[in-house]
């Protein structure tokens, strides 16, 4: 039987406060309106086959975790795979946009978080953490602080797979090409370690027509 939800390991004074802020930078632009959700919708049909299924083949979809769910294009996409389906996002208005497109469906759980932790989530739950397409604008201690939930949540030999930034020329998200933060390859596979993940693979890749611009992750609970 899973653990109960715990909450997140105890932070400095000020840290929380910060990730706050961090996460709400990250997260407040991406409301239910925001008409990016649905020009993004398309393309799935595409980078699923190509990019996404290929890079996440052979991971565990017993208890998925869709991070910053948004609309719901990946989770339409994990769906007839998962188990169970835990949809989060930060903005209640989107998790009420999944509830609609998903409804009542068996197995798929809602979940509204403050961007920077998964507390409602049992320890050792989820078997593959997912993040597409949202983890390139997050702040680089907001991703750390994901990777140390990961560690929590996954059930030993769990994977992550993190779609992030690897985009180095710049600090603040919404002036980056194509609205990337501040992370890199090698800073994943540094924080992850830090955390107690190992890095299966990793990928960089082009975004938009700007080079190398973004990387895939595949993180493994030991």
């Amino acid at each position: 039987m899973a653990d109960p939800p715990s909450a997140p390991a105890p932070r400095a004074p000020g840290a929380e406060a910060a990730l706050d802020a961090a996460a709400r930078y990250a997260g407040d632009p991406w409301t239910p309106q925001n008409p990016y959700f649905a020009a993004a919708e398309p393309m799935m049909e595409r980078i699923w086959p190509e990019l996404i299924l290929p890079f996440i083949k052979g991971s565990d979809f017993a208890c998925v975790l869709d991070l910053a769910t948004g609309h719901g294009r990946n989770a339409a996409m994990l769906r007839p795979l998962a188990g169970r389906l835990i949809l989060v996002d930060i903005q209640p208005g989107n998790i009420e946009i999944c509830r609609r497109r998903f409804g009542d469906a068996p197995g798929v759980t809602y979940l509204v978080n403050n961007g920077y932790d998964l507390r409602d989530v049992p320890s050792g739950e989820v078997t593959l953490l997912y993040s597409f397409d949202a983890m390139v604008h997050f702040d680089s201690d907001v991703v750390r602080a994901y990777l140390a939930e990961a560690r929590r949540v996954l059930r030993p030999g769990g994977r992550a797979f993190l779609h992030h930034s690897n985009y180095q020329e710049g600090h603040d998200w919404r002036t980056a090409p194509h609205s990337r933060a501040f992370m890199s390859r090698d800073l994943m596979w540094h924080y992850a370690l830090k955390e107690g993940l190992r890095a299966v693979r990793q990928m960089v890749f082009d975004w938009g027509g700007v080079e190398r611009l973004d990387c895939l992750s595949l993180l493994a609970k030991p």
